[in-house]
């Protein structure tokens, strides 16, 4: 293994020569320089020696290792002939780690320079956990995107949008939407923990869940099948979630342990009230069909699914009250009246000027039914509603302004006005020509509401 290496910069070698030697003769790889250009000439030092006659010179070489990129951070310590506190407080907020008073103690200076360049090792072993940590937490939130479903979509006649927020912990949120033939699946799930391994968990329960799918299975065996799937790699992971069958307008769910689902008429946020059971993987626990609920769906009525990261938000600031009342109190002074299309959107955008950093991430999911719904994408077309020419028109020029291939245009009739929806479209242009209408943009997301 190499000798740890120590530079001794210094303007009189004859009075450092005794202590480069007894460094030598303990181990150490010892270089005495007069010029402190040298130092960055020949990398591998892990400490640097200072003396100088005068105090001020060491001084002013102090300042210039402590503000030169190459050498800033090693440790320095300066060898004085007698203390002068005055330049020792100047030193030391200039950056010096330690000093040593002549004559040296021998067991002083060796203590000394194998103390911090401890220490110094020890600070770059935690700067690179923390950077092999942060690069880990980038990969789990990587994948995470990359596991969720488009944020504009439509599903056999229901409009879905949708929102993940990430934290600075990446924490187990997923969500999906999907159709198995004339049925609707849509989910919310947390997995308890952090970091890739739940990142990577998550990718387990979309394909267990979309695997049962697609063998009509009952949404209890739904559940008992992804419970048993977890059993072998979640270790002592759990997983909350809600999760919704959806045949014309019924709802068939299974609510393991997540928050309840949130309503909205256009005017006010109401929390519903639905069964619940234990989260999956918790208890060795076989759900049944009664631990199942149904609800059905109504035309003008949003219903929000998400995971608890969303008013866990609120606990940061008013600990001591009611997180979920805080919620809604929120959306219905700060959210409400906005076209529904536009909530996930809308929600974390005001989150966020809120709050600088989130404590959790969260995951936002709104869904309906309207009067009627168009849908088109780069390689897909649904259409419900027979559009009058002004409107036909107005989809073929959204179309025709699309960037690239992947964008998205929903239009949904709600009665008194027309929603549109485009993600990676640009739309300034069209939207001139729209006097009576109101525009919400988010990233590369418009909303966009018509009046009829």
């Amino acid at each position: 293994m190499p000798s740890d290496s120590v530079v001794i910069l210094t303007d009189s070698p004859d009075v450092v020569q005794e202590t480069a030697e007894l460094l030598q003769f303990v181990g150490y790889d010892v270089r005495i320089v007069s010029d402190v250009s040298t130092i960055l000439k020949k990398a591998g030092a892990q400490l640097i020696l200072v003396y100088y006659r005068l105090l001020r010179n060491a001084q002013d070489v102090v300042r210039y290792i402590k503000t030169t990129g190459e050498i800033k951070d090693l440790p320095v310590i300066v060898i004085i002939e007698e203390k002068n506190y005055v330049t020792l407080l100047e030193l030391y907020q200039i950056g010096i780690s330690d000093y040593i008073e002549l004559p040296i103690i021998d067991v002083e200076l060796i203590s000394k320079i194998a103390l911090h360049i401890e220490l110094k090792k020890n600070r770059e072993k935690i700067e690179n956990l923390y950077k092999e940590l942060r690069d880990s937490l980038n990969l789990a939130s990587l994948l995470q995107t990359l596991m969720l479903p488009e944020p504009v979509q439509a599903c056999n006649g229901i409009w879905i949008t949708s929102k993940y927020m990430p934290s600075q912990i990446v924490g187990g949120d997923i969500y999906d939407y999907f159709t198995v033939n004339e049925d609707v699946y849509l989910y919310t799930a947390d997995i308890s923990g952090h970091g890739i391994q739940s990142a990577l968990l998550c990718s387990a329960v979309k394909s267990v869940i979309r695997s049962a799918a697609q063998r009509n299975l009952r949404i209890s065996d739904i559940v008992n099948e992804l419970q048993e799937s977890m059993k072998t790699v979640s270790g002592y992971n759990y997983v909350t979630g809600l999760f919704l069958k959806i045949t014309g307008n019924e709802v068939e769910y299974i609510n393991c342990g997540h928050p309840s689902l949130i309503t909205y008429d256009g005017e006010t946020f109401t929390q519903m009230t639905l069964k619940s059971v234990f989260p999956i993987g918790l208890l060795d626990y076989t759900y049944t069909s009664e631990d199942c609920g149904k609800f059905e769906l109504q035309n003008g009525i949003t219903f929000i699914a998400y995971s608890d990261g969303l008013y866990s938000i609120f606990e940061r600031t008013r600990s001591s009250e009611d997180s979920m009342r805080l919620l809604l109190d929120f959306l219905n002074k700060e959210i409400s009246g906005i076209m529904p299309e536009a909530l996930p959107f809308a929600v974390a955008s005001a989150l966020k000027k809120r709050y600088s950093d989130l404590p959790d991430d969260y995951s936002f999911v709104a869904f309906g039914r309207t009067l009627g719904l168009n849908y088109y994408s780069e390689n897909s077309k649904y259409e419900t509603i027979l559009l009058d020419q002004k409107m036909k028109e107005l989809v073929n020029e959204i179309v025709l302004s699309a960037s690239g291939d992947n964008y998205t245009l929903l239009i949904n009739d709600h009665e008194r006005y027309w929603s549109v929806v485009t993600k990676n479209v640009e739309i300034g242009r069209i939207l001139r020509k729209l006097p009576m209408s109101i525009t919400m943009s988010f990233d590369d997301v418009e909303c966009v509401k018509i009046f009829k």
